[in-house]
């Protein structure tokens, strides 16, 4: 995070104009119309986010009837912390006794009572699971007066609350979608690097048993390796409910604030007697599959596990990091001040082209009698007092509008507007004064593009339209037509890993054709190959070269095999298709004609290779790849003038778990390293020489990648001193035995390897 003063509150409140405070509700920040525009702005790119991690949105009451607590366990382990609500009226009271608890209530601490409700309001069956409910609702917790500062430490307060009531068996992989959603949101906001903390058991005032306890602790330890980043323990921090994952985000001043949450809880749901139907519940409770069909015959209940989360935790909170953050450079589609629209002159003329541009940009330029039906959510301010042009422009700087619109009477006959957007652009660059000349709907298209993508400052670069000009792509080849003819048998090497290969569903997580033929030159004829649709957005700089990675890929591994892994069982279900008309199969037993690629596809895989490459320079850094022609030639140019470099490839291997007792996956990793010696530009590689490979068929097909293989290494590379395979894209020797590490030797502890279980 930037590193800016101790964030002055008072400042804050009078000077940015986000909230208030009054006597008369302390702890409770009273949002201003800009501040609540961030926070409407969170909330609304949350509920975006819904849609791809399968949330629906509930709205729930903010108080309960205290018996409602006593049930939850919060009464007893909570109790401080809550306010209780009472009515002073005994005409209105719900008990003809006076000070029954039946007319105590309680403000609402947290949702998951309100959520369990609406689960047990239905029957539930296994196929519905997992559910997952999301709620914005305000929370109240009587915090201590002395600790109320600002928007970090409030009694009422928004959390991004969510739940998920999911089977034994989808723990794991619920955990994880929730950290890849961490992930996403806060490399979006670009706060910085966060750290994960697993907290555990307290010493006392928890319910459940400690050997419950154990096992939910271990769910999170075997989610938090799969993540492939660092974590910590705090012993003892843990709910009176279960055990969690903190996210924990540094300020600028150095102190901690847990922001995100996730929280296992095999208690609460047994507290409000949940429940869902499931075949051979006996092996649903633990988590496990059986194939038996006595057992699958027979139907119970069972419990059903929740998983409390919280992405951004307190928006309030999350609101007072970026603040600081951001210190007024607000991102475009963040940002409450931005677009202003400054007149040249008060004349009635311009002053009408000032406001019918404001409505168009606010989108109510429809009939005036009728409701607006296309709001663009964009906030546009006019500025028309009778100041000078330069006094205006200067204030709208220092408020910290994005974009200032002028419009003066030379634009009155056209209806145009001039506009400089250059507010938009990212803090860390040079802004330099971009004036254009537009409509208002044209500007209005812009911004709405702007204020979608939430990346205004870092635009993605488009390289797309460079690699067009080389002439079409070639369409990606399915992997059934991809397959090469089986080698002659005294080509094959007679491994016993490589015979194991050759029989079972096998994948490799790459779309790259150097790694493919690497393998298929095995003997590998039946090598699936099935690219990971996961971005590869993890934080060079945060990670470092080998963590940053291993770390991506595993993640294309993992992508991958979950991927196939859901695709079989959807598959399962559909008939198999007949195999392609064949000439020569007259006779043949009808059994057998099936489609043999449809019937390998409807099983889970029995392995998945990944791998992945980085060059790394010589003070450390991670080359980046090129976005553009021009990039990819500089990168290129670079390579050659600064010689020595070392090329990192990570490979990952992941197969399914032998012992049926504990399903998951088994995963091994290795880094190879190898140093690389680039050519001179006296040995034959001058500029025009690297020019003329960048706009070959094979330039603009590697333009994503580093083109260290190939023809690229045939020109650029003069020496390597290293596993020379590890060049081209895969060490085949190590990939190998990691294949053998995660197929045969599963339980026997390894060096030099980093290895996961799940």
């Amino acid at each position: 995070m930037s590193q800016t003063l101790t964030i002055d509150w008072r400042h804050v409140r009078t000077n940015r104009k986000l909230f208030t405070t009054s006597i008369y509700s302390p702890g409770s920040p009273i949002l201003l119309p800009n501040g609540a525009r961030i926070f409407n702005r969170l909330v609304e790119f949350l509920r975006r986010q819904y849609v791809r991690y399968g949330f629906d949105e509930v709205i729930t009451p903010t108080i309960y009837k205290k018996a409602l607590w006593r049930k939850s366990g919060h009464l007893d382990n909570y109790s401080d912390d809550m306010y209780t609500v009472t009515s002073t009226s005994p005409s209105r009271s719900d008990s003809a006794t006076a000070g029954d608890e039946e007319d105590e209530y309680g403000l609402k601490p947290m949702n998951c009572p309100g959520h369990c409700l609406i689960f047990a309001s239905q029957r539930r069956s296994y196929r519905h699971l997992p559910i997952r409910y999301a709620d914005f609702s305000p929370l109240h917790r009587n915090e201590i007066s002395g600790a109320l500062s600002g928007l970090t430490r409030v009694r009422r307060f928004h959390q991004d609350d969510g739940h998920i009531f999911c089977r034994p068996i989808q723990i794991e992989e619920e955990i994880r979608k929730t950290l890849d959603f961490v992930r996403v949101v806060y490399s979006t906001f670009k706060l910085g690097t966060y750290r994960l903390a697993l907290s555990t058991r307290p010493a006392d005032h928890y319910i459940g048993t400690a050997e419950e306890w154990e096992g939910a602790e271990n769910a999170l330890k075997r989610a938090l390796d799969a993540s492939g980043q660092e974590w910590t323990v705090n012993e003892g921090d843990g709910a009176f409910y279960g055990p969690k994952i903190d996210i924990i985000l540094r300020d600028s001043d150095g102190k901690e604030h847990q922001t995100a949450t996730i929280q296992l809880d095999f208690q609460l749901p047994k507290r409000f007697d949940l429940g869902y139907s499931a075949p051979a519940p006996e092996f649903e409770r633990r988590g496990e599959i059986t194939n038996d069909p006595d057992k699958l015959a027979e139907f119970g209940l069972v419990t059903p596990v929740l998983i409390h989360r919280a992405v951004l935790g307190s928006v309030e909170r999350l609101m007072a990091l970026l603040i600081e953050h951001y210190d007024g450079k607000w991102p475009f589609w963040l940002n409450p001040r931005q677009v202003i629209i400054v007149t040249v002159n008060n004349s009635e003329q311009v002053v009408g082209l000032a406001r019918s541009a404001q409505d168009i940009l606010l989108g109510r330029d429809g009939r005036a009698n009728g409701p607006v039906v296309d709001p663009s959510q964009l906030t546009v301010d006019i500025d028309d007092s009778r100041r000078s042009l330069p006094q205006k422009v200067r204030e709208a700087k220092s408020k910290g509008y994005s974009v200032i619109v002028t419009v003066g009477p030379k634009q009155v006959p056209k209806g145009t507007i001039t506009v400089d957007i250059s507010g938009t652009e990212s803090a860390k660059a040079p802004q330099k004064q971009e004036m254009r000349e537009m409509t208002p709907i044209e500007l209005l298209c812009l911004l709405r593009t702007r204020a979608n993508s939430y990346h205004p400052s870092d635009p993605p670069p488009d390289y797309e339209t460079a690699a067009a000009e080389h002439g079409p792509a070639t369409a990606p080849v399915p992997p059934s037509q991809a397959r090469r003819p089986p080698p002659p048998p005294g080509a094959l090497l007679d491994l016993p890993i490589l015979k194991y290969m050759r029989t079972h569903r096998v994948i490799l997580a790459s779309a790259s054709p150097r790694r493919r033929a690497l393998l298929s030159q095995l003997g590998l004829p039946r090598l699936e190959v099935r690219a990971s649709s996961k971005p590869e957005n993890l934080s060079k700089s945060d990670l470092g070269p080998w963590e940053y990675v291993a770390a991506t890929a595993a993640q294309k591994a993992l992508d991958v095999y979950a991927a196939a892994v859901e695709e079989a069982a959807s598959l399962q279900s559909q008939p198999l298709p007949p195999a392609p008309a064949s000439s020569d199969n007259s006779g043949a037993d009808p059994a057998a004609n099936v489609d043999l690629d449809a019937e390998r596809a409807r099983k889970d895989p029995d392995l998945v290779i990944a791998a992945d490459t980085v060059i790394v320079t010589r003070d450390g850094a991670i080359l980046e790849k090129p976005s553009s022609e021009a990039a990819h030639g500089k990168m290129l140019r670079h390579l050659r003038d600064t010689r020595a470099h070392r090329v990192l490839t990570a490979v990952c291997a992941v197969a399914p778990r032998a012992d049926a007792q504990h399903p998951g996956y088994a995963m091994a990793s290795h880094v190879e390293e190898t140093k690389v010696l680039f050519a001179r530009e006296t040995d034959g590689v001058p500029d025009d020489v690297i020019d003329a490979y960048v706009r070959t068929r094979e330039g603009v097909d590697k333009a994503g990648g580093y083109a260290v293989q190939g023809l690229a290494g045939a020109l650029l590379v003069e020496k390597v001193d290293g596993a020379v395979d590890n060049v081209i894209g895969l060490p085949v020797r190590k990939c190998l035995q990691l294949c053998e590490k995660v197929i045969f030797r599963q339980n026997e502890e390894s060096e030099g390897e980093e290895e996961e279980d799940e």
